[in-house]
Formats: C-alpha cells, sequence, structure tokens
C-alpha cells in the first residue's frame, strides 16, 4: 500500500519558541526559515488568523520578507496598513522600491522625515542608490549635507554610496573629495571610484588607482574587466582577467560579474578558445551557472562561430529568461539559420516566456538575412497586434533593411514615410545601403540628404554614398564625396578581422601595417601566389 500524500508544512511555532532566543522572536525565525514566496504567503495568513500581525515586529519582518522575494506589491500592501511604521519598515520599503521605483523611494524617505522618524546608515545607503538610479545630483547632495549633519562617520557603506552616486552624475571632483574622507585602506569606497572612472571613460585613472591598491578583492577585479569590456578594451579586459587568475591563486575567485565580462570580450573578439578556457574556469572553481552566467556562455559560443555548442547549452539550461531566448535567436540569426530562429521563437511563444521587443529585432533581423518579405510582414503585425508592442526605430530599420535587400525600395519608401516619428539615422543609413547595392540613385540621394542633416560630419555616411555614387558610375560625385572627406579630415571605419593563433587575437585593419611579423605575412602571401 502506497504512503498517503502529506504536503510539507512550515515548522511549529511552538517549537521555535523554545529554541528561540528570548530577543528573537518567533515569528522573525519563521519568516527567516522561509524560502519562497509561497511560503511568507502562508506566515502572513497566520498572521491575519491570529491576531500577530499588529504586534512588533511582525509587519515589518513580513515586509522585508516580501520584498527579499521581490512582492513589491504585497510589500506596499502591508506597510500602507502599518498605523506607525518604524525605522526598519521604511529601510525595507525604500529598498523595495529602490529597483522598480527609486523616485517613489525618494517620496517615502521624504514621508520618513515628516513623520519625526531619524534615518540611520541604512536609509542613507538606500536613498542615495535611488539617486544614483535617478542621477538626481541636487537630491543626491541636499542628502550628502543630512550625512555630515547627521555626524556619520566616514568608511561606511554611506560613503561609498556617496562616491556612487558622484559619479554615476559625472561629478568626479566630489566624488573624490567623498574619497579623500575615507581611509587608505577602505577597498568599497576604492573600488566605487574605480568604477565611476570606468564608467565615465576615464580608464588611465581607474587603471592607475588598480595598480596602487594593497589589497584587491573580487569587487576590485570586477571593476576593471567590466569596465575595459564597457569601454570597449576587450584585449585588456581578457589579459586582466587571466592575470587575475594567475595573480590571486586561491585566495580571489572571479565574481559572476568579471565572469560575464570576460565572457562578452571573448565574444567581441572572436576568441573561442580563451572562451573555452573561461567555461573550464567556470566549471572548475566558478559559481554555479545560472541565467545570466548561462547567457553569456550561450552568447559567446553563437558569436565565436560554434552556434551547435550555443544551441547545446542552452538546451542544458534549467532555467532560461526572455534575454536567453534572446540571444540564441540573435545566434541563429547571425548563422543564417532562419528556420530555426522561427522555431524557437514559436517554442517559447507556446511556454510561459513572452516576447519582449529584443526578441522581435533578432526574428526580423533573421527574416532580413534569409530574404523572408512576407514572413517579416507577418512577425512585424504579430507584434504590433498581438503582443501590443510599439514598434521602436530598430524594428523599422530591420524592415527598411528587410525591403532593400530584396529590391523593394518604393515598399521601404512608403515604410519610412508612414513612420509616427521622424526617421533616425539608423533608417537612413539602411535606406542608403539598399540604395548602393540597386543602384537607386533617386532614393538613395534622399536618404543621403537626410543624412547630412542628421550627422554632417559622420564619415562612414559620406563613405557609403561615395561607393553608392561609383557603383552607379556617377564618378565626378564620387569623387567630390572622397574629396570633401580628406579636407574635412572625417573619420571612417576600417575594415578589420581577428584571427585567434594559440589563445592569442590577433587584429588586422585595412591599410594598416603595424603588426609585429608583417614581413613574414607578405613574404607568404607573396609564396602562394
Amino acid at each position: 500500500m502506497a504512503a498517503p500524500h502529506t504536503t510539507p508544512s512550515l515548522p511549529n511555532s511552538q517549537l521555535l519558541l523554545k529554541r528561540t532566543p528570548p530577543r528573537m522572536p518567533a515569528t522573525v525565525v519563521l519568516l527567516q526559515m522561509c524560502h519562497n514566496f509561497q511560503e511568507v504567503r502562508q506566515i502572513h495568513a497566520q498572521f491575519i488568523v491570529s491576531g500577530l500581525l499588529s504586534r512588533p515586529p511582525n509587519a515589518g519582518r513580513l515586509l522585508d520578507s516580501y520584498v527579499s522575494m521581490s512582492q513589491i506589491y504585497y510589500a506596499l500592501m502591508v506597510f500602507d496598513r502599518m498605523p506607525s511604521p518604524d525605522e526598519f519598515a521604511y529601510n525595507a520599503m525604500i529598498r523595495g522600491l529602490m529597483s522598480y521605483s527609486p523616485y517613489d523611494s525618494l517620496l517615502l524617505y521624504n514621508k520618513l522625515l515628516l513623520d519625526g522618524l531619524t534615518p540611520d546608515t541604512y536609509t542613507y545607503t538606500f536613498v542615495l542608490k535611488a539617486c544614483s538610479r535617478l542621477e538626481a545630483i541636487k537630491e543626491g547632495k541636499q542628502l550628502h549635507c543630512q550625512v555630515l549633519k547627521a555626524g556619520v562617520a566616514p568608511d561606511s557603506h554611506v560613503h561609498t554610496s556617496l562616491i556612487n552616486m558622484y559619479a554615476k552624475s559625472g561629478n568626479l571632483d566630489s566624488a573624490e573629495g567623498v574619497l579623500a574622507e575615507c581611509s587608505q585602506e577602505n577597498v568599497l569606497a576604492i573600488n566605487s571610484m574605480i568604477s565611476g572612472y570606468m564608467n565615465q571613460g576615464h580608464v588611465e585613472k581607474a587603471r592607475a588607482m588598480f595598480e596602487k591598491m594593497g589589497v584587491r578583492d573580487a569587487a576590485t577585479w570586477s571593476g576593471m574587466i567590466t569596465g575595459y569590456t564597457k569601454n570597449g578594451m576587450h584585449a585588456e579586459a581578457l589579459a586582466l582577467f587571466q592575470k587575475m587568475t594567475m595573480f590571486s591563486g586561491s585566495v580571489v575567485s572571479a565574481n559572476e560579474s568579471a565572469l560575464v565580462s570576460s565572457l562578452s570580450a571573448a565574444a567581441s573578439l572572436g576568441a573561442l578558445d580563451q572562451g573555452r578556457w573561461i567555461h573550464e574556469y567556470i566549471c572548475r572553481v566558478g559559481p554555479k551557472i545560472g541565467v545570466t552566467l548561462g547567457t553569456a556562455l550561450v552568447d559567446m559560443y553563437a558569436k565565436c562561430g560554434s552556434i551547435d555548442c550555443s544551441y547545446d547549452l542552452f538546451r542544458k539550461m534549467q532555467e532560461r529568461d526572455v534575454v536567453t531566448w534572446g540571444v540564441m535567436m540573435s545566434g541563429f540569426a547571425m548563422h543564417g539559420e532562419a528556420r530555426k530562429c522561427f522555431q524557437l521563437f514559436d517554442e517559447m511563444v507556446a511556454g510561459v516566456t513572452r516576447p519582449n521587443e529584443v526578441i522581435f529585432v533578432a526574428v526580423l533581423s533573421a527574416c532580413s538575412h534569409a530574404g523572408y518579405v512576407e514572413l517579416g510582414h507577418r512577425y512585424f503585425n504579430q507584434m504590433v497586434h498581438d503582443f501590443g508592442i510599439r514598434p521602436s526605430v530598430e524594428h523599422y530599420g530591420c524592415m527598411v533593411d528587410l525591403l532593400g535587400r530584396a529590391s523593394r525600395l518604393a515598399e521601404a519608401e512608403e515604410l519610412i514615410r508612414s513612420m509616427p516619428e521622424e526617421p533616425t539615422p539608423i533608417i537612413w543609413g539602411a535606406l542608403l545601403s539598399a540604395c548602393r547595392i540597386h543602384k537607386d540613385l533617386r532614393r538613395g540621394r534622399w536618404a543621403f540628404r537626410n543624412l547630412m542633416q542628421l550627422e554632417p560630419f559622420h564619415g562612414d555616411r559620406y563613405k557609403l554614398a561615395g561607393q553608392m555614387f561609383s557603383i552607379a558610375g556617377e564618378k565626378e560625385e564620387a569623387d567630390n564625396i572622397t574629396r570633401f572627406i580628406k579636407e574635412n579630415e572625417l573619420e571612417t571605419t576600417r575594415g578589420s578581422s581577428f584571427i585567434e593563433i594559440d589563445g592569442v587575437v590577433h587584429e588586422f585593419v585595412v591599410g594598416n601595417t603595424d603588426h609585429h611579423r608583417t614581413k613574414e605575412i607578405y613574404r607568404m602571401w607573396e609564396g602562394i601566389n
């Protein structure tokens, strides 16, 4: 006979009362033992039935549990029914709103002051993070004054948040002033300053500060690696990641942020060997592969040309979000496997994941590269009518590119004229590129005139127009554009390629002979010919 099915229940509160220290209420311990949203709701129901919700500190702790589960609606419901919220409840609610609605965090902080409560260091930290997200420098400065009046000692998390707030707003002088108040051993504050320098493009200042540090933690290395990647210095990011793994040994392990940034750098360089090495490092000593890290691995393999490895990892992921689906679809589109991209889209829609704007950019790009005009129209209409997504510039750009590649330039022109907003350089660039291919000078001139108004000194636009005129046999106009580029010293993007040999990425740029083995390469080329 099968054993009767039993539903797991929460621990008995009477037993907990005997095991709990006198100063720790059993209700608080129960909430701390909850692992998911449903268990918290169960405790909430018990509080209501037993009348314990009105007793301190139950409501505040319940509110904090909802915030920890990212259930802001339920947290607000509890907070709004509290007759006199204390500092703990305010802090928990401000922290919860910080990510979802930072402006409301500032309003709630103002209400805390009006209620006559005194902010503590947690309050200041959360509100400063809200200011940082909003880049609200005026409110941040006011808060800084309140911190000084309150006599908050340096070397606290408050000062780290102040540095973040000033740096995010571009006020590096003030951020440096706050850092000067901290001790030289304050790694958290220095890390914040390094991230601030990187976010504002001051890479050399960040590196100089990094080199002077006597002690570096995982966040220090992560800040530098992530900063290099954000500033497009992918080779430097990978070099520093390798230095970290060799230099730190077992003392410091790369955190998820450093790993994701390193994988992004490898993807940008097409450095498959280095990407594989990072993957092996993750499997050996790194953190558990969750959604974010798994998505970065899928993206790296796809961009490095190993689409089969990318798809295999995608299938093995136990949990995926909309970004993961989008990365995989973009990978298939990039590799010319449009049908697989469409199959994946159908599978996602049939499941629980709702497509967003990025998903449709990937699908429309696949249609464009494969030449599926009618299918592209179908997906575009499905996006608008079935999912209520307002087309962005990227979506219109994909459609113009799709129609342009298919030599349906009249339809592309009609679509541009029907746009609810003014076309951007992305739209005109897509049309000009199509006109170059199909030698449509009338529409090409129309696109070029608009591009000159929007980006009068963008060298690549002039270069593209010059190519269009040259292909169409308009030599005089092509020469005029070439002369204009030279006389105005406009920068144009030169073609480049990367090749990875023995884990080292080599970049070759058109017209550049600076590679240290240029002579050997040319001798080999002459031998082949």
